[in-house]
C-alpha cells in the first residue's frame, strides 16, 4: 500500500507528540509500522494483539490490560478503519494535539500489511475508538488499562 505524503506526515505525528510528554491522559509513544505479519501468528511477550474491524465493527479484544514496557499492535481489516485516542468524557473526539491517531487505512481484503504500534509507558487508561464513519457511534471503541469504569459506559 503507497501512503500519500499527508498520510506519512499523519503517522508522524504522535510519535512526535510523544517525544514531549503527549498522551492525554494515558502516556504511550506510537508508531505506525508495515510489517508483513499474520494475526493468526503467535505474538511475541509483552506484544497484545488487536484486530481491527474483522468481520465487524469492533476492536477484538476491546479491553486490554497491558503492563509498563508491553506494547499493543493494531491489525486492520476491510473496509477502512483507524485508531484514534479519546477521553473517557468525550468519547469519539480526538484528544487534541496529544493523542495518537493511526491514519486511516484501508483494505480490500484480508489483513492489511500496515500495523499500528503503541507502546505502553504507564498503566493509566487509555481510551480509544475507530474514526472512520459511523464506527465510534456505533459502539467501536476500547481500552487499555480500563479504571472503575467500563468500556460499556465509554461505548
Amino acid at each position: 500500500m503507497q501512503f500519500s505524503k499527508l498520510q506519512l506526515i499523519l503517522s508522524l505525528l504522535p510519535a512526535t507528540f510523544a517525544q514531549y510528554g503527549g498522551g492525554g491522559g494515558g502516556s504511550s509513544s506510537t508508531t505506525a509500522a508495515a510489517a508483513a505479519s499474520s494475526s493468526s501468528a503467535a505474538s511475541a511477550p509483552g506484544v497484545h494483539v488487536v484486530k481491527v474491524g474483522d468481520g465487524s465493527l469492533t476492536f477484538s479484544p476491546d479491553t486490554i490490560t497491558a503492563a509498563k514496557g508491553e506494547t499493543i499492535e493494531f491489525h486492520f481489516f476491510p473496509p477502512a478503519h483507524s485508531v484514534v485516542q479519546s477521553a473517557f468524557d468525550s468519547p469519539c473526539t480526538p484528544i487534541n494535539g496529544t493523542g495518537f491517531f493511526s491514519g486511516g487505512i484501508s483494505t480490500t481484503s484480508g489483513e492489511n500489511a500496515n500495523v499500528f504500534t503503541l507502546a505502553i509507558n504507564d498503566t493509566n487508561p487509555i481510551w480509544f475508538y475507530c474514526g472512520a464513519p459511523g464506527h465510534c457511534k456505533a459502539g467501536m471503541a476500547g481500552v487499555i488499562n480500563p479504571p472503575y469504569a467500563t468500556l460499556a459506559v465509554f461505548q
